[in-house]
């Protein structure tokens, strides 16, 4: 069970690489409460369906 929760957990840096934007903007997506986050003895780590939650609402249709 611990290692199916663990695939599904990212660091901050795998995110910042997975969305492309440095880790100071990771840290201002936390900051801003705008993706849940686990915080574990002060690190941090996000679920993977948050992140794909997270990118959906933040998506801009194309006009045509």
């Amino acid at each position: 069970m611990i290692d199916s929760i663990n695939e599904n957990l990212i660091r901050p840096e795998e995110l910042a690489k997975l969305l492309n934007v440095s880790k100071t903007s990771v840290y201002r997506i936390v900051e801003s409460r705008a993706i849940p986050f686990f915080k574990i003895k002060g690190s941090l780590r996000f679920e993977k369906s948050d992140i794909a939650d997270y990118l959906k609402s933040n998506r801009v249709e194309s006009i045509n």
